[in-house]
C-alpha cells in the first residue's frame, strides 16, 4: 500500500512539474523520468503477470489432483456401502442359523425328554418289546439313525453358522481397511481444498495488483502525451518567435567553421569523407543521385551534436534508417541531421549541448556499409534547403 501511495505522489509531482515549468529542458527531463517510471511499473506488471500464470498452472494441478482424490473417495464410499450391506446380510444369515440351531437343539432335547418320561426307554426295553430279533434290530437302528441325524443336522448348522461368522469377520476387516483409506483421502481432500482456496485468493490478489499497475501505466502514458504536446507547442512558439526575429534582423549564423565536427577528433580528416555534397553516381538502389549531405566512412563511433539545440526528430525515417535532426534556434533557422545510426540516445523535444553524445553511427537504412550521413539545412523549417556541410565545419 505504501509503494502505491508513493507512486501516485510521484505521478502528481512530475505532472505538476512539467506543467509549472516553461523551459524545454525541465519539461523533457520530467518526461524522461516519467518514461523511466512507466518502464519500471511495466516491468513490475510483467513480473506480476508471470507470477499469476505460474499460480494458475499450479492451481490447475491442484484441481486435477483434487478431482482424482474426490473420485477415489466416491469409489471408497461405494465400497463401504457395499461392505455394510454384505455385513448386514451375513448378520441376518447368522441370526437365521442361530434360530435354526436353537430350534433343532430344542427339538432334540424335547425328544429325549419325551423318551425319558415314557418310561426311560432303553435298548433293553427295545429288546423286550420286540416281537422278533429282526424287529429288535430294526428298532435299535431306527433310534440310532434318528439320534445320529439330529446330531449331524446340529453340527451342520453350527458349521454353517461358523462359516458365516468367519465371512462377517473378514468383511469387517476389509471395511476397517477401506474406512482407514477413506479417512486418508478425506484428509487429503481437505488439504487440497485449502491449497485451492489459497491459490485462488493469491490469483485474485495478483489480478488486483495487475490492474493497479495498468492504471498507473495509463496515467503515465497520458501525462507523457500531454507533456510531449506541451513541448511541441513550445517548439512551434519558439520557431514563430525566431522566424519573426530573423525577418527583422536577418541573422542566420552561416559562417564557415561555426559548427563542431560530429565525430571523435581522430576522424576529422577529409580522407574519411566517402561521398561529397552534390551530384553523384547512385551507389546502391534507392540511394540519391543528388547528394544533399556528406558521408563519413566510420563504423559504429560515438556521434556528437554539432551545436546546441532542440531535437525535432529522433527515430526511423525512410531511407535514413535511425535518424536525428536538431534545430539550433540560437543560430536562426539552422538544422543539422544525422542518418544511418545504430543507436539513438535522445528524444524529440530534448535540449542538447554542443559536443554531447546523441547516438552511435551505424548501417541502418539504405547504405552500402557503415557510415555517417551528415546534413546541414537552412530556411524556414526542418524541410528547408540542404547546404554543403563543409561550408559550416572546419576539418583538416
Amino acid at each position: 500500500m505504501k509503494s502505491k501511495i508513493i507512486s501516485s505522489l510521484v505521478i502528481i509531482m512530475l505532472i505538476g512539474t512539467y506543467i509549472a515549468n516553461s523551459t524545454l529542458a525541465v519539461t523533457q527531463s520530467d518526461i524522461d523520468r516519467m518514461r523511466q517510471e512507466q518502464e519500471r511499473i511495466q516491468n513490475e506488471k510483467n513480473e506480476i503477470s508471470q507470477q499469476k500464470e505460474t499460480e494458475k498452472t499450479e492451481l490447475e494441478k491442484i484441481n486435477e489432483e483434487l478431482n482424482a482424490v474426490n473420485n477415489e473417495i466416491m469409489a471408497l464410499e461405494g465400497k463401504l456401502t457395499e461392505l455394510n450391506n454384505s455385513i448386514s446380510t451375513k448378520e441376518a444369515e447368522i441370526e437365521d442359523k442361530q434360530e435354526e440351531l436353537t430350534e433343532k437343539e430344542e427339538l432334540l432335547k424335547t425328544r429325549l425328554v419325551s423318551m425319558y418320561k415314557n418310561g426311560g426307554l432303553t435298548y433293553l426295553d427295545v429288546l423286550l418289546g420286540s416281537k422278533s430279533y429282526v424287529d429288535m434290530l430294526a428298532s435299535i437302528d431306527a433310534l440310532e439313525r434318528i439320534a445320529d441325524a439330529d446330531n449331524k443336522l446340529i453340527e451342520k448348522i453350527k458349521s454353517e453358522k461358523e462359516e458365516l461368522e468367519k465371512i462377517k469377520r473378514e468383511l469387517e476387516v476389509e471395511k476397517s481397511e477401506v474406512g482407514s483409506l477413506k479417512a486418508q483421502k478425506d484428509a487429503k481432500s481437505v488439504q487440497l481444498n485449502e491449497m485451492q482456496n489459497q491459490k485462488e485468493s493469491k490469483i485474485a490478489s495478483l489480478s488486483e495488483e495487475e490492474k493497479a499497475k495498468e492504471r498507473k501505466i495509463s496515467e503515465y502514458q497520458a501525462a507523457i502525451r500531454q507533456g510531449e504536446a506541451e513541448i511541441q507547442a513550445e517548439i512551434e512558439r519558439n520557431k514563430n518567435k525566431n522566424n519573426g526575429a530573423s525577418q527583422v534582423q536577418g541573422s542566420i549564423d552561416n559562417s564557415a567553421g561555426s559548427l563542431g565536427w560530429p565525430l571523435p577528433s581522430a576522424y576529422a580528416r577529409y580522407r574519411y569523407i566517402t561521398s561529397y555534397f552534390g551530384p553523384r553516381r547512385q551507389p546502391t538502389a534507392g540511394a540519391s543521385t543528388n547528394h544533399g549531405a556528406i558521408d563519413i566512412g566510420v563504423s559504429y563511433q560515438p556521434l556528437y551534436a554539432a551545436e546546441s539545440g532542440t531535437v525535432v526528430t529522433a527515430g526511423v525515417v525512410s531511407g535514413y534508417g535511425n535518424f536525428i535532426m536538431i534545430w539550433h534556434s540560437a543560430r536562426g533557422q539552422l538544422y543539422t541531421a544525422y542518418g544511418h545510426l545504430s543507436q539513438i540516445y535522445v528524444s524529440v523535444g530534448q535540449t542538447v549541448k554542443r559536443g554531447q553524445q546523441i547516438g552511435v553511427t551505424g548501417n541502418t537504412g539504405i547504405t552500402t556499409g557503415p557510415h555517417l550521413h551528415f546534413e546541414v539545412r537552412v530556411g524556414g523549417s526542418s524541410s528547408g534547403c540542404r547546404v554543403d556541410p563543409l561550408n559550416y565545419v572546419i576539418i583538416s
